[in-house]
């Protein structure tokens, strides 16, 4: 009698444990959790056990990655073996996105940067209608980016980078007006940045670089006004830079590696704030906008492989701060200005394969930060100061192909052809 009595009140407890939690949800050491989330992390650590790096078969759900909760549901989730993550683990997730991520309909991030998770991206996400950043960078996803994708309307935070999606932009993305931050560079997406792109109000950071895009850069990026960081390079973008570009405060602007025509617009210098230019490896052609002076802010410039000319170096002297500049492969001219020497925190000038003339100012001995100095392929001419060397012994410097007259410094290790010119 009072053996039934005891598995009766041990009966009742187990009973009283399962009912503590509502319909749906489970006891877990006095906690409940949502069944159909835990089941979500349960697959992730199951699709992983055919990578040896994967996470260990006996690992708990709740103990994968870093987590957060909120009334039994899950609302945040980090996992990546990235040494600079912010939830460093020691295993790999890899395997296909669990189909069971339609169950998340409470969470707001999710971050599964630098796995091996394969396949598409499950048009399940559509239930995720609370999902304000999204990060799978760094891991092998095919496909197109799902039209489902636009009833995220609370999307702020989009990386996609580093993967291997393919095709256009989804239509559905006009509805994604919250974004701020989107990285879908190193992927193959294709076709053109629709023109609705100028409704994102609120976005800072757009990297849509190393892709396949063509068409027109679109003029309505210039209503972004609060971006900070633009950068379209590596893809096949054709016509002019937009002048609307001018109305922007950006801090970093990359268009290199596509095949812009025209001039540099004078309107580019109205971002003061830029501190790094690239508009490398395109068909640019016509003088530098004297605008470019206004750049006070410039740290880096990078112009080479277009079809500019000019003299370029006296909009480029009062540059303070300037660090690094590649003139390379243009028809630039003109003498290399003695205020050169103002430029303090200079590391590296390459102005090789232009048509500058003249001779290397005195000045540019006050250059103690300067690692590297490339004029070869020019019409430098003259004798180059012997005490040139003072600078650094270990500076980089290449001055073939010039005009240059002996005797040179000692740390000037190769001369090539030099058609002495005094």
């Amino acid at each position: 009698m009072k053996n039934n009595l005891i598995k009766i009140i041990i009966q009742l407890s187990f009973f009283t444990a399962l009912l503590s939690c509502e319909l749906g949800y489970i006891d877990i050491n006095g906690n409940c959790y949502y069944q159909k989330d835990l089941s979500f992390l349960q697959a992730l650590i199951n699709n992983s056990q055919f990578n040896k790096s994967g996470p260990p078969p006996n690992l708990k759900p709740l103990e994968l990655g870093k987590q957060t909760w909120e009334n039994g549901r899950l609302i945040t989730f980090c996992s990546s073996p990235a040494s600079n993550g912010a939830c460093k683990v020691d295993y790999i997730l890899s395997g296909k996105i669990p189909l069971e991520i339609e169950s998340l309909t409470e969470i707001k991030s999710i971050s599964l940067e630098s796995n091996a998770l394969i396949g598409a991206l499950p048009r399940q996400i559509k239930s995720l209608i609370k999902l304000e950043e999204l990060k799978l960078s760094s891991n092998q996803l095919i496909g197109t980016i799902p039209e489902e994708i636009g009833q995220l309307t609370k999307l702020k935070v989009l990386a996609l980078n580093s993967n291997s999606f393919s095709g256009t932009l989804p239509e559905s993305f006009r509805k994604l007006i919250n974004l701020t931050w989107v990285y879908l560079s190193a992927n193959y997406l294709s076709g053109n940045i629709p023109s609705y792109i100028g409704t994102m109000k609120g976005m800072t950071y757009l990297n849509l670089s190393n892709n396949n895009f063509f068409y027109s850069i679109p003029k309505e990026i210039g209503e972004l006004v609060d971006l900070q960081y633009l950068n379209l390079s590596q893809n096949q973008f054709e016509g002019k830079i937009p002048v609307e570009l001018g109305q922007l405060n950006l801090y970093r602007l990359n268009l290199g590696f596509n095949k812009l025509i025209g001039t540099i617009p004078v309107e580019l210098g109205n971002n003061n704030n830029l501190v790094s230019l690239n508009l490398e490896s395109n068909q640019l052609s016509g003088a530098v906008p004297s605008s470019i002076a206004n750049l006070i802010n410039l740290k880096e410039l990078d112009f080479k492989n277009n079809n500019l000319i000019g003299e370029i170096l006296f909009l480029l002297k009062d540059l303070y701060v300037l660090e690094k500049v590649d003139l390379t492969n243009n028809k630039f001219s003109g003498f290399m200005p003695l205020e050169i020497g103002n430029l303090k925190n200079i590391q590296s000038i390459n102005l090789s394969f232009n048509l500058f003339s003249g001779g290397v100012p005195s000045s540019i001995k006050e250059l103690e930060n300067l690692e590297s100095l490339y004029i070869h392929g020019n019409k430098f001419s003259g004798k180059i100061d012997s005490d040139f060397c003072e600078i650094n012994n270990q500076m980089k410097i290449l001055i073939y192909d010039n005009y240059f007259c002996p005797p040179f410094p000692n740390c000037i290790k190769y001369l090539g052809d030099q058609k002495c010119e005094e």
